[in-house]
Parts: structure tokens; C-alpha cells; sequence
């Protein structure tokens, strides 16, 4: 009976720890230094249209390699799939800014269709400031210093149509931040949670290069898993083949 007794409680353990970690990695929908993806090319099985959005070892946070968004025509981007039930997804990444002007727009797209600009997150970075496209004009939420990498974090509330802004010198200070919060999607969210990231760009003119990509559901932030920079992979918790309206 006591064996019994004592191999129901490691069961019990086992089974708890399981859930909890299971639980917690159901959470992460991207995670990604770019390593495992070719250089001058863009990443595998991610949406693409245009052939200037690139892993690239030219300007690169860690490891050796980062994704490049070198330019291109206007409405060219790259996107990745994700799939959720929750409303609340939060978007991380090293950026560099390399040059002067525009540069590339960030979208969290709640449409179906990954080359929609409306119904999500809109936001660009251009001349040493980041901002917001609210649907009739674009507005400043703060300053950015381009030619200096700087760790941003967006939390998009698909329910609210709303985003909070994070950026600091590095993922500590930038949770630490005080955010600018409650900006405005560009029109009402179309779908009741986001179905892609995407960089896209428009008129850009100044490169931008993305390192550590990070994208969990939920506000808060959990501990980013630490790998070795050359086996970083790709997780994602969704099947990116399941839209075909690209």
C-alpha cells in the first residue's frame, strides 16, 4: 500500500509539472533569431510578397544572422501565421534602423487576409520616431533613435481594437517602461483575435533589420527561453499552410 501510496504521488508530481510546462509553451505562438533560415532568403514557410525582405548577416543583435527589410515595392511584406483563442497577443524584437526616412510598418492583422492594413495594429517607423496610422492620418507616439539597436514590445488587445507601445535599450528595461498605452488599431479589429505578424513595407526609403522575435499570447510577459543563438527554431502553434488568401 505505502508503494502504491508513494507511486501515486511521482505520478501526481509528474503529471503537474507536465500541465504546467505545457501549459506555459502553449503559450508561445513565435520565437525565432533567424538561424535556422538561409541567408538571403527569406524565412521558410512564412508569407512573402517581394524578394527584399531578407535573413541577412549584414547588421545583426545576436547570433548571426536577423531578418532585413531592405525595401521593395510598395505592399510587399513578410508575415508569419499564428493561431490563438486569445484576444491578447504581445510582439517582441530587436530593430535597428539603418539610414534616414521611412522605414518598414509593423502590422498584427485580424483579418484573414495577411495584405490587409486595416483591423490591427499599424505602425511605422520614420525619421527617429515611431507612429500610428489611425485610418485617416499618421500620428507620433514617441521618438526612436534609428542607427541604434532598441528592444520594442506591442500588446494588441483585439477585443478593445487597441495596442500598448514598450521600447527601451534592451528586453529588461523595455518591460520596465512605462508603456504608451490604449492606440488606436486602424479601424475596428475584423476577427475576435490576430491571425498574423507582418513587416510590411510602403515608400520606404531607410532599411530596418529585426532580431529575436518573440510573440506569446497574453500581457504578460513570460520568461523568453534562452537558447544558443545557431539552434534558435521557429515554434509555431498554428498551422501557417491554413490560409490561402495570399
Amino acid at each position: 500500500m505505502k508503494l502504491l501510496s508513494n507511486l501515486l504521488f511521482i505520478f501526481s508530481i509528474i503529471s503537474c509539472i507536465f500541465i504546467a510546462q505545457s501549459a506555459f509553451t502553449q503559450t508561445i505562438l513565435v520565437q525565432t533569431g533567424f538561424e535556422e533560415f538561409p541567408i538571403g532568403e527569406p524565412p521558410t514557410d512564412w508569407e512573402v510578397r517581394g524578394n527584399q525582405m531578407l535573413v541577412s548577416d549584414d547588421t545583426v543583435k545576436t547570433g548571426d544572422k536577423a531578418l532585413g527589410i531592405l525595401g521593395g515595392g510598395n505592399d510587399d511584406r513578410v508575415g508569419v501565421a499564428i493561431l490563438t483563442e486569445n484576444p491578447v497577443i504581445s510582439v517582441e524584437f530587436w530593430v535597428y534602423i539603418k539610414g534616414e526616412g521611412r522605414s518598414f510598418n509593423l502590422k498584427v492583422v485580424s483579418h484573414d487576409d495577411i495584405g490587409q492594413n486595416d483591423g490591427g495594429v499599424y505602425m511605422n517607423w520614420n525619421a527617429n520616431a515611431v507612429r500610428l496610422y489611425n485610418g485617416s492620418a499618421w500620428v507620433p507616439i514617441g521618438e526612436f533613435a534609428f542607427g541604434a539597436w532598441k528592444y520594442v514590445r506591442v500588446v494588441a488587445d483585439v477585443s478593445k481594437s487597441t495596442f500598448d507601445y514598450f521600447v527601451g535599450d534592451d528586453r529588461e528595461s523595455a518591460l520596465d517602461t512605462e508603456p504608451v498605452t490604449g492606440l488606436e488599431f486602424r479601424n475596428a479589429a475584423a476577427n475576435p483575435v490576430a491571425q498574423w505578424v507582418v513587416f510590411h513595407v510602403y515608400s520606404t526609403v531607410a532599411q530596418g533589420f529585426i532580431d529575436d522575435l518573440f510573440v506569446y499570447e497574453g500581457a504578460e510577459p513570460p520568461t523568453a527561453t534562452s537558447v544558443d543563438p545557431k539552434e534558435k527554431l521557429t515554434t509555431f502553434w498554428g498551422h501557417v499552410k491554413q490560409h490561402t488568401s495570399f
